[in-house]
């Protein structure tokens, strides 16, 4: 979940709004309820992010292999990702990841003491909006990277994926994407 700080709070507060709006749930105290969805969720990330970068860095260390081999560096940085979310049961797949917050989130609801969050709902409806409203940012940020990827391919100097360079030019364009959607 590639998910900019501004765009994560939004989308906590969409969540907690809409299991509010819709009657799914009551919280005594609501500006809570969405710091602790917000937890949850950069949580979620920091989890993803330190996989990324633990992955970058073992496959850095051993450029010279890919080098050698002709394996691409991003196809190396997958495997090695695939190996560390295994042995961590974190899932790559971005819409069994967005399960699996939804799913922390349901949690959280169901544990927390009922003078805190009333739940009118099944816990699994609970999920299942939680899941949908994060299958479509999942959706939106798919189709922005591929976009930034593609504009990254189309210039005429060739830029290296997981150079500094590629990852300062890959944040500027998705940010300049993000502001183009009204995202940011």
């Amino acid at each position: 979940m590639k998910i900019p700080a501004r765009l994560v709070e939004r989308i906590s507060n969409k969540i907690a709004e809409e299991l509010v709006e819709k009657h799914y749930i009551e919280v005594a105290n609501p500006e809570d309820f969405k710091k602790k969805i917000l937890e949850i969720i950069n949580n979620a990330i920091e989890e993803e992010k330190k996989i990324e970068e633990e992955a970058e860095k073992l496959v850095e260390q051993h450029m010279h292999i890919l080098e050698s081999e002709e394996v691409r560096y991003r196809t190396a940085v997958l495997k090695v990702k695939e190996k560390l979310a295994e042995e961590r049961n974190i899932h790559l797949d971005p819409e069994e990841r967005m399960n699996q917050v939804a799913h922390q989130i349901k949690r959280y609801i169901e544990t927390e003491d009922p003078d805190v969050i009333e739940m009118f709902e099944h816990p699994n409806k609970i999920r299942r909006l939680v899941f949908d409203i994060l299958k479509q940012l999942v959706r939106e940020e798919q189709e922005i990277d591929k976009e930034v990827r593609q504009r990254i391919k189309s210039y005429s100097k060739k830029i290296v994926e997981g150079t500094p360079e590629w990852r300062i030019l890959y944040n500027r364009i998705y940010e300049d994407a993000l502001k183009k959607r009204g995202l940011m």
